[in-house]
């Protein structure tokens, strides 16, 4: 991360396949999906410059650079945390 201006300088593996040609879009996608994911942790999750704002419900904010520091995030953060991979989550988000 550069220290002046907080942009995240390196690009995580995860994020490769999901941001092909137009990065900003595909932030904006994954920052959707991740939401949907963590509904029901109260926390808000946006597109970030190179990653990811996570905003808690009472107001403290982080950034995150990647999905794991995202997930992390949603977890310090949250009400409730998470589990993207678990079989509710799944079929919520499948329901969708």
């Amino acid at each position: 991360m550069c220290g002046l201006c907080g942009s995240f300088t390196d690009i995580h593996w995860s994020t490769g396949p999901a941001l092909p040609a137009r990065p900003a879009a595909g932030r904006v996608a994954l920052a959707r999906e991740a939401a949907r994911a963590a509904s029901g942790s109260g926390v808000a999750i946006a597109a970030w410059g190179q990653g990811f704002r996570v905003t808690g419900p009472t107001g403290r904010t982080t950034l995150a650079a990647d999905l794991g520091a995202l997930w992390l995030a949603v977890d310090a953060l949250g009400r409730k945390a998470p589990d993207p991979l678990s079989e509710d989550c799944l079929a919520a988000l499948e329901r969708r």
